[in-house]
Order: structure tokens, then C-alpha cells, then sequence
């Protein structure tokens, strides 16, 4: 009796455990990816990004340079949300990518962002979109990913457009 209630802690606690590992949805956007893996972040030479502060302030900007623009939805609750600001984009690479080819804004779902990503089709969080200046959606990551996977897959979509 007693062995069967241990195993039933066990296999909550297990269960517990998971669900907070994951607690956006998406968790990372790779297979096989955990926060263990994750690369290492750079932060040497980084250089500093100017994150615009709305949705229409941003594909203005993009408008007047000609940028396409790269929209994170995220929300304060998620720890995939917090991995990716803690990680990916604090890394040199990433933010040499993004400053030097896009124009930045990061959306919060449970308040400005609500109803943009309802409109855009966010079903998990992270979620970073881009879109051509005129608001066409060129590419997106559902999920975390660490910095050099994170260039790779950005990279893959700007060529594409």
C-alpha cells in the first residue's frame, strides 16, 4: 500500500514538473531541445537594439527603412518567454542580426498584444513572427530557440523574402 502511494507521488511530481517545463505551450521549437542543452550566450561586442513600443510604431519605422519587422508575442507568466529575453536575445549575434536587418517589437498577449495575435494566429508562446514592411507574414518560430538556431532560422527567412 504504502509502495503504491509512493509511486503515485513519483508520477505526479513527474507530471508536475513537465507541465511547469512547458507552461507556455510551446516550450522549444526544436525536438529534443531542453534548458540544459541550451548554447551558450555570447554577449561580448553586443550591441545595444531599439525595441519599438507598438505595433503601428514599429511597421512605421520598418515603412521608412525599408526593414522588415520582427514581432515577439510573449507574456510575463511564460518561462520560455523569459528564456528566450535571457538568452537569445542578449546574444551579440542575434542582436547584430536583428538591429541590422529588422525593426524590433515585442508584444505582450494578456495586454496589447491580445488581439494581434488572435488576428496572426499565435497558439503558443514564444512566438516571433516576421513580417514584410506592408504587413505580410514572411516567416515564424512557434517556441524557444537558443542563439545560434535562432540566426540560422532567422537568416533562412530573411533570404527567402
Amino acid at each position: 500500500m504504502l509502495q503504491a502511494r509512493w509511486k503515485t507521488c513519483v508520477m505526479v511530481f513527474a507530471m508536475m514538473m513537465m507541465g511547469a517545463l512547458t507552461a507556455c505551450g510551446a516550450g522549444p521549437a526544436e525536438e529534443g531541445l531542453t534548458l540544459a542543452s541550451i548554447d551558450t550566450v555570447s554577449t561580448h561586442g553586443t550591441v545595444s537594439l531599439d525595441w519599438e513600443k507598438s505595433w503601428d510604431s514599429a511597421f512605421s519605422r520598418a515603412k521608412s527603412e525599408g526593414k522588415p519587422v520582427l514581432v515577439t508575442f510573449e507574456a510575463e507568466w511564460c518561462v520560455w518567454c523569459k528564456k528566450l529575453e535571457s538568452t537569445t536575445y542578449r546574444d551579440s549575434a542575434v542582436m547584430s542580426l536583428i538591429s541590422g536587418s529588422m525593426v524590433a517589437v515585442t508584444l505582450d498577449v494578456d495586454s496589447e498584444g491580445r488581439e494581434l495575435s488572435d488576428v496572426h494566429g499565435v497558439e503558443s508562446l514564444p512566438t516571433v513572427l516576421v513580417f514584410s514592411p506592408d504587413g505580410e507574414e514572411r516567416g515564424r518560430i512557434n517556441g524557444y530557440l537558443p542563439p545560434g538556431k535562432f540566426v540560422k532560422v532567422m537568416n533562412g527567412i530573411l533570404q527567402e523574402g
